[in-house]
C-alpha cells in the first residue's frame, strides 16, 4: 500500500523486514543446484530472481537516498500526511503486484547473471533490504508525496518517496511469488 500517513511507514518497515526473512528462508532451504535451476534458458533461477531484485533495488535506492538527504538538508516541509502521490506511480506499483498478469520485458541492465550464486544473492538482498529499511526510517516525517526522485531507468519518470517505497516492496513481492511458482514446478530439483 502506498503510504497515505506517517503511521503507514510501520507497515512498510514490517514488510521490508519480513521480505528479508522470507528470501533468506527460501534460499537457505535450497541446494546450490536448486537455487541455480532454470526451467529453460529464457527463464531465471531462484537465485536469479533475487539477484534481479538486488539490481533494481540498488538502482532505485541511490536516487531515493539522495532525495531524502536533499529534503532533510534543505529543511523540506515536514508532514505526517495525508500524502498525495502521482497517479502514474500508483498504477505502476499496482502493476507489480503478484501474481503477474503479464510478463514484462526486462531491460538488459536489469537482467541478472544466470550464474549468480545462492549465497551471493542472499547476502546482497540482505544488504539492499537493510538500505531500504534505513531509507524508510530516515524518511519518517518528510512529506512522502511531495519529495520526489527520478527513475534510474527512465529519467522522464518522477516518483514520490512513498510510491517509490511501495514499488520496491511490490516488485519484491512479485519476484518472491515467481520464485515460489518456479519451486512448485514438477521438474524443480528436490520437488
Amino acid at each position: 500500500m502506498i503510504p497515505r500517513t506517517s503511521s503507514d511507514l510501520d507497515g512498510l518497515l514490517a514488510e521490508a523486514k519480513g521480505q528479508n526473512v522470507e528470501v533468506a528462508e527460501i534460499l537457505g532451504a535450497l541446494s546450490d543446484e536448486a537455487a541455480l535451476w532454470r526451467s529453460d534458458e529464457a527463464r531465471w533461477s531462484a537465485a536469479g530472481h533475487i539477484a534481479h531484485l538486488v539490481i533494481i533495488n540498488t538502482a532505485y535506492l541511490g536516487p531515493v537516498e539522495s532525495a531524502i538527504e536533499a529534503a532533510v538538508t534543505a529543511g523540506a516541509p515536514r508532514s505526517d500526511g495525508p500524502y498525495r502521490h502521482p497517479s502514474v506511480a500508483s498504477w505502476f506499483a499496482r502493476s507489480m503486484e503478484p501474481p503477474p498478469k503479464r510478463r514484462m520485458k526486462t531491460f538488459r541492465a536489469m537482467v541478472p547473471d544466470p550464474g549468480a550464486s545462492r549465497a551471493e544473492a542472499s547476502g546482497d538482498f540482505d544488504r539492499t533490504q537493510g538500505r531500504l529499511v534505513a531509507a524508510i526510517e530516515r524518511a519518517r516525517g518528510l512529506d512522502l508525496g511531495r519529495v520526489r526522485f527520478r527513475s534510474p531507468f527512465l529519467s522522464l519518470l518522477r516518483f514520490s518517496l512513498g510510491s517509490g517505497f511501495e514499488m520496491l516492496l511490490a516488485h519484491n513481492r512479485r519476484h518472491i511469488w515467481l520464485v515460489r511458482e518456479l519451486m512448485a514446478t514438477a521438474d524443480f530439483p528436490g520437488s
